[in-house]
């Protein structure tokens, strides 16, 4: 079978599986309407279950993970991450949540060509997304009709990955199954992919070409498994990115690319921004996922108004929320939220989390016929502290706050973030100031003002009272400047070394995260 008759062969299929899964996406509809209705006798049930009372503490220590269960780590944004283990019940319950919403979503929406691309890690690491990508073998061919990033699975496929690099085998996949829908936990990935492909566009290309012209110097595994993913027009697709110099958009190898689902809460919003310009609307539509911690899924999506509402009724959880703006919070159930209050998240559930506060804080846009629409908006703490300063990221906020009047544009051109560091004798610790250009189109706009670094270093000494006593006697070291490209800083703040920053980076203004030195 030549390729152009094996790409509408499959595209066929894909519309078969299309009409399957819109269909299962009216049933999941049904069901999550039934468990909407019963919510309030289900949240008592589930008290009665977990043997929540009024005396029960509030704890925000995690249990410790069984032994010999998988571990994920959390993100970070606390300071050390911590582990939580996912035996394979718990990565299950995780992984229905995630595919009732994307049936819901692609019922919903209508959406006639549902084969999903998920940017998720490609090779080993701590992250909870990599559990739950990570599959023992390779999935069957009809399975990557519908599921491409799959393919990612094949020892084959990975190896072009180590000799060609992760954008480029990522670009061939896209190119060739064509996917109407991209998945990223986090944007960062998703934005980070396309900036390798402007940095590096030859490299990024290579294994394109190479497909195009000469595709027997391909491992024979490799093409088996390529050929499984082949679409309509893959072959002129791939033949224009091998013939074009410079970067194409995604229009050009991936045109049937039409919804992009992401994490939008919390500090993610200059990956938007950088996103709008590479999927702009109305081409493209942009779907926020529902809101999940490494320890829980902590809200679910309703597609079903104009908008989505996301509702703090993940299957198998008791929620509760303590009032930020209270003098002295008290445990509410979800009937109890207002619009416009601040609220942490409190969960209870099966895996081991009896009223564990998880320092999430989601602020109520809106009250719903289904209950209150939940969008997070930020950590409870997030500090750092080498020798009592205690700095805080409302501290650093308040910061480039007033950086940002004394040199107005300043944030427009550049996104600044603080990091603590300790290069180690016999330099001092102190706080590193990273700068990142926010794309070509603003590189020489404007150029960082003079001393930038001391001024910083004064306004936090203003706030900050032990912060200023512990730069005055010398015990912490001067604010350093770092102006890293965007692919640089997302490597380097990710957390450990070894894995990867797919889903677990945030661009935040304080990192509560050493600054790795080269």
């Amino acid at each position: 079978m030549n390729g152009g008759i094996r790409g509408r062969v499959h595209d066929f299929l894909r519309s078969a599986i299309a009409a399957a899964l819109r269909l299962a996406g009216i049933g999941a509809g049904l069901r999550l309407r039934l468990r909407l209705r019963f919510r309030h006798r289900t949240e008592a049930r589930l008290r009665q279950r977990y043997r929540i009372t009024a005396d029960t503490p509030l704890t925000r220590d995690l249990p410790a993970p069984a032994d010999g269960a998988p571990l994920a780590i959390t993100s970070g944004t606390a300071g050390s991450p911590r582990q939580v283990a996912y035996p394979r019940n718990r990565l299950r319950a995780v992984r229905r949540t995630f595919e009732d919403a994307m049936l819901r979503l692609i019922a919903a929406h209508r959406i006639r060509r549902p084969s999903l691309y998920v940017f998720g890690p490609l090779r080993p690491d701590r992250s909870l997304t990599r559990l739950l990508v990570a599959e023992p073998r390779p999935p069957p061919g009809f399975v990557l009709l519908q599921a491409p990033y799959r393919a990612q699975s094949d020892p084959a496929i990975l190896r072009l990955a180590d000799e060609y690099g992760d954008a480029a085998l990522r670009l061939l996949l896209l190119t060739l199954s064509n996917p109407g829908i991209l998945y990223a936990t986090n944007p960062s990935t998703l934005s980070t992919f396309f900036d390798e492909l402007d940095a590096d566009w030859e490299r990024a290309s290579a294994l394109a070409r190479t497909v195009s012209r000469s595709p027997p110097a391909l491992d024979p595994a490799a093409l088996r498994i390529l050929r499984r993913l082949r679409s309509t027009g893959d072959s002129g697709r791939l033949a224009r990115l091998a013939a074009s110099p410079a970067p194409l958009p995604i229009t050009a190898w991936a045109p049937a690319a039409a919804i992009c689902v992401c994490w939008t809460g919390g500090a993610v919003r200059p990956f938007l921004d950088r996103l709008d310009r590479r999927l702009p609307a109305p081409r493209f539509c942009r779907i926020p996922m529902f809101s999940m911690s490494t320890e829980t899924v902590e809200t679910i999506p309703d597609f079903r108004g104009p908008e989505p509402a996301f509702l703090p009724f993940a299957p198998g959880v008791l929620h509760e929320f303590l009032d930020q703006q209270a003098a002295n919070p008290r445990l509410l159930s979800s009937g109890e939220l207002q619009p416009g209050g601040i609220y942490e998240m409190v969960v209870s559930h099966r895996f081991g989390l009896t009223r564990y506060a998880t320092g999430d804080l989601f602020r109520v846009a809106r009250l719903t016929a289904s209950g209150p629409d939940l969008r997070f908006a930020r950590r409870r703490l997030l500090g750092w502290s080498f020798t009592g300063e205690k700095i805080t990221a409302q501290q650093v906020g308040s910061a480039f706050d007033a950086v940002d009047a004394a040199w107005p544009g300043l944030r427009t051109a550049f996104w600044l973030a603080l990091f603590p560091e300790d290069p180690g004798a016999p330099a001092r610790p102190g706080y590193r100031l990273a700068a990142v250009g926010r794309g070509p189109e603003s590189a020489g706009a404007q150029a960082l003002p003079p001393g930038l670094e001391g001024q910083l270093d004064a306004l936090l000494s203003e706030q900050n009272p032990e912060y200023r006593a512990k730069r005055e006697s010398g015990r912490l070291g001067p604010i350093r400047l770092a102006q890293p490209s965007l692919v640089e800083f997302v490597r380097r703040a990710s957390g450990e070394r070894a894995a990867s920053p797919d889903s677990q980076f945030k661009f935040q203004p304080f990192y509560p995260r050493q600054w790795e030195a080269e």
